[in-house]
């Protein structure tokens, strides 16, 4: 009996640890990744989620600002990648679910 109690503690650990990694990492790299493709198909290539390679500072604040490049893209931080991401998987689980429950 004291065998099963020892186990229980890692098994706890080992779950709290799989719903956390989950979470925080495997998640945010669905959603940046569904947006990565998915952004740039839909929009024919003038919305890109990637690292902005021209980043400026504006006037005596030092706020930073991405300089649009000449081709005429917009380009989307990975966090706002994320969220877009996020944003899509939410309306498809929205409409597989709306789908399910009407459908008689």
């Amino acid at each position: 009996m004291d065998f099963i109690a020892g186990l229980i503690g890692p098994i706890v650990e080992l779950v709290l640890w799989v719903v956390w990694w989950t979470i925080f990492d495997a998640l945010p790299t669905l959603f940046y990744f569904t947006a990565l493709a998915l952004l740039f198909a839909v929009t024919f290539g003038k919305v890109r989620v990637e690292f902005p390679e021209r980043v400026t500072r504006i006037g005596w604040t030092g706020a930073l600002h991405i300089r649009c490049p000449d081709e005429g893209r917009v380009i989307l931080s990975p966090a706002l990648g994320v969220i877009a991401g996020f944003v899509i998987w939410a309306i498809i689980v929205s409409a597989v679910i709306i789908v399910h429950a009407y459908q008689t």
